[in-house]
């Protein structure tokens, strides 16, 4: 795909016409896209389904602001681990659903919202999606990560619709470049190997961002 190619999902053989009935969303997707998935080969390429990590809570939804509580694919609760299997999709939204529910019933912040942030319009994706496609994709190398750092550490630092997303983009490039190790859904092809020990670490936004401007500045000193 990188070099320009195309990679094809064929279930002719094993759905034909049933392939609408079996997965009527993807199929009226691929009817959108001018795709007939009954008798053509569905175009395909790797895609994010799914964002490991979120807002920290507790095993209640709880997170550290008062009076909020998070749940489903919004929160990072440790229930995942280094990967995310299917069925813990279910996990998270009835049980931990659940679970907040009743913790935000049985209690009594006694406080409101002084003020509803006005956010300043929607994030725009467009110019981070290309890098994080290129450089954090299934396959990780300290070289690809280092670039996705350089490219997303000047749209994380300045005040723009990319700005969001890039400072997210930027968090996965630094944590991912800082594991020197394969393990769950993260694959390195310059350290194959999974470490002995699982270690799991925190970092600030703070931290990220000082974190990159110093992978940037080595690499600028690399290469002068």
């Amino acid at each position: 795909i990188a070099r320009g190619g195309r990679v094809f999902l064929d279930a002719r053989r094993a759905l034909g016409t049933g392939f609408a009935s079996r997965f009527p969303v993807i199929a009226e997707l691929c009817q959108e896209a001018g795709v007939n998935p009954g008798l053509q080969p569905i175009p395909v390429r790797p895609a994010v389904h799914y964002h490991m990590g979120g807002v920290a809570t507790d095993l209640d939804g709880r997170s550290s602001v008062p009076g909020l509580w998070v749940a489903g694919e919004a929160a990072s609760t440790g229930l995942h681990g280094a990967n995310r299997l299917a069925s813990n999709s279910l996990l998270e939204a009835a049980v931990m659903g659940m679970r907040a529910a009743r913790s935000i019933a049985g209690s009594d912040t006694g406080s409101t919202l002084s003020a509803i942030l006005t956010m300043p319009g929607p994030s725009n994706t467009a110019l981070v999606r290309p890098i994080v496609s290129r450089h954090l994709g299934v396959l990780r190398n300290a070289g690809a990560m280092h670039g996705a750092i350089a490219a997303l550490l000047p749209l994380a630092e300045e005040e723009g619709p990319a700005s969001d997303p890039a400072v997210v983009a930027l968090a996965i490039a630094v944590f991912a470049s800082l594991r020197n190790e394969s393990r769950g859904a993260h694959a390195r092809t310059d350290f194959p190997l999974k470490q002995p020990a699982a270690r799991r670490r925190t970092m600030t936004l703070a931290q990220v961002l000082e974190s990159a401007r110093a992978a940037t500045s080595q690499d600028f000193a690399r290469s002068a």
